[in-house]
């Protein structure tokens, strides 16, 4: 459940129909609410016979044609609860709760409304059940909330602001009461809104309201006294939205680091130094032979001046981006780096246009395929692949410029061509395993949920089951929280928590435990690395490595992230499987980063425990 608990109040809004009221509950569990809570009068106490106020009379005709019997409340309970809400239910009388019977233990939590605030008895009776309750505090000054709170134990209640206006306009909705409330009574507080303009609910959320409960209803217009100051499906869509990200919409209280959808885009719009004629080794370097163009993968305008005048160490073609590395003597990696790689089955990636250059810079003998969807898709020559090298294969996470790999959605094209390319990644992977006589696993970022986590996770396991007929080991790969496809980013909720563990388990899944991703999510999620790793170590088959900071900051150089990362990291070079360097661009600049990364993945494995 998120740190923000978003409640639809079905309230009088399914116009006395079971139906409509079952079509209120699964909307609100379609939107993402965390639990729905209903009202109940007993019709006999409603009101006095007596009674000749114009509004009494109005109120009990809606109260009249809006009755739900508690037999029906409960049917509808266990429809929330099979929906995975929490249902909760406001009484307005001590009476009332009596028609429940012995049967009010079946709902998680009560309400107690503005208008009985002062109702001591009523508290005191719903405090008794051990179930959270929630305390309106509409219609009522300080002296009688101070009367109302006081005798309350610390824990089980949690206090909402309140105006009881319906609908309340924007400029009376008096938030800043939520910070005073929350000082005053030192604890969690709430909002209970029935505001014109839902987007007050967001504000609430900001000023530090933890529960949100606002009416839901079907039609805005609809007659009746709540649907104006209700809210439908779609935007309590985006209030559950909110709600769920508002802990990661005011992180990044720290060092500025830029996520690796911004590194893209740096690198893709950004310019740098490219050669327009050759350059022999020991030539200098001039401006005038120089052109300044996309993509930024080489030496910046900013640093460029230190090199002007410079002699470079090797041939540069025309074309060729100019890096630090054309100043430098080539760097050999230490032998005893290359033997525990080779040991240890350390491996970097590679691309099919550059795997010939790394096998011979890195020859540790371990490398998975990074491929593109349109490398994927074409004919892969298989001359430069030296049978003694062991191999893994990402598959592609696009299918297209704009589309994810998805083999389950409901777009047929999207569908078909992910069908395409993953047919295609096995049979690449299967050809490899016959050149070299090893296994070459696949592993794949799946990522998109339609319906729910279990669907999700029994789809998957019957395709993985699907591609070991193969002979070849398909494994989903631990995800980050935030992911940066097409240079943008996107909140994941799968394959990064610890809900997901049992999954895992239960469907015996092999799976590609992403050590950066398993720090971005710790710093989100706050779980223990370790404890985590240690409960799915039977499954981890297959390991990816570079560090971390927050929770976007991927891709970092081992030893720039936080300092509590090499202890986790130190782990998983202990597996006795593939552990593959994921360092932002290390093949640059003549694959300096995967050089620091090999020396430092080595350090850290002869370090001390």
């Amino acid at each position: 459940m998120s740190s923000i608990q978003v409640i639809a109040e079905i309230g009088i809004n399914h116009d006395g129909s079971r139906d409509v009221a079952k079509k209120l509950i699964s909307e609100s569990a379609a939107a993402g609410v965390d639990g729905i809570k209903f009202q109940y009068r007993n019709l006999d106490n409603a009101y006095s016979n007596s009674s000749r106020e114009i509004g009494d009379e109005l109120l009990l005709k809606e109260i009249k044609k809006n009755y739900l019997s508690p037999d029906v409340i409960l049917e509808l309970l266990e429809y929330s609860h099979e929906n995975g809400l929490q249902v909760g239910i406001s009484f307005f009388d001590t009476s009332d709760i009596n028609d429940f019977e012995n049967t009010i233990d079946r709902f998680d939590f009560f309400k107690l409304p503005s208008a009985e605030l002062t109702n001591s008895d009523l508290i005191e009776k719903l405090m008794s059940y051990k179930k959270h309750l929630l305390i309106s505090t509409g219609c009522h000054d300080e002296n009688e909330l101070e009367a109302a709170f006081s005798p309350l134990p610390n824990d089980g209640w949690t206090p909402l602001h309140c105006i009881s206006n319906y609908p309340l306009t924007l400029q009376n909705a008096k938030l800043g009461y939520l910070s005073h409330m929350r000082e005053k009574w030192q604890r969690d507080i709430g909002y209970s809104s029935h505001d014109s303009d839902w987007e007050i609910c967001l504000l609430a959320m900001q000023a530090g309201a933890t529960v949100i409960e606002r009416h839901i209803t079907l039609d805005k217009e609809g007659e009746g006294l709540d649907h104006s100051s209700s809210s439908t499906p779609e935007e309590f869509r985006k209030i559950c939205l909110f709600a769920k990200n508002m802990d990661v919409i005011f992180a990044g209280c720290g060092r500025r680091v830029p996520n690796q959808g911004e590194l893209l885009n740096r690198q893709n719009l950004g310019r740098s130094f490219f050669l327009n004629k050759e350059l022999k080794a020991g030539d200098l370097l001039t401006e005038n032979i120089l052109d300044y163009r996309s993509p930024n993968t080489g030496i910046s305008r900013k640093e460029i001046k230190q090199f002007l005048g410079q002699r470079v160490v090797a041939g540069v073609k025309p074309g060729d981006v100019i890096s630090k590395s054309h100043f430098k003597a080539h760097e050999v990696l230490p032998e005893e780096v290359i033997e525990f790689s080779r040991k240890n089955k350390v491996a970097l990636p590679v691309r099919l246009h550059d795997l010939d250059k790394l096998q011979n810079q890195f020859p540790i003998e371990n490398f998975e395929f990074h491929l593109s969807f349109e490398e994927i898709l074409s004919d892969i020559d298989f001359s430069s692949i030296r049978r003694a090298n062991r191999f893994s294969v990402h598959l592609p996470d696009y299918i297209s410029s704009t589309k994810l790999m998805d083999p389950f959605s409901a777009d047929s094209e999207q569908k078909e061509a992910s069908d395409i390319i993953l047919e295609r990644t096995i049979d690449f992977a299967s050809q490899l395993q016959e050149v070299t006589g090893k296994k070459v696993p696949v592993v794949g970022s799946f990522s998109l949920v339609h319906d729910n986590l279990d669907r999700f996770y029994e789809d998957h396991a019957s395709l993985i089951r699907k591609t070991e007929k193969r002979e070849v080991t398909l494994m989903p790969q631990w995800l980050p929280p935030i992911a940066w496809y097409f240079g943008g980013s996107i909140r994941l909720d799968v394959f990064n928590q610890e809900r997901d563990v049992e999954k895992i388990k239960r469907h015996n899944l092999a799976i590609c435990m992403d050590i950066c991703h398993l720090l971005l999510g710790k710093n989100l999620y706050n779980f223990s690395p370790r404890k985590l790793v240690d409960s799915l170590s039977s499954n981890i088959q297959h390991i990816h490595i570079a560090d971390a900071i927050g929770i976007d900051g991927e891709g970092l150089a081992i030893g720039e992230g936080e300092p509590d990362n090499m202890e986790i990291m130190k782990y998983a070079t202990e597996f006795d499987c593939m552990k593959v360097i994921e360092v932002w661009q290390g093949h640059l600049d003549n694959g300096a980063g995967f050089r620091k990364a090999l020396q430092a993945i080595y350090d850290l494995s002869m370090s001390e425990k």
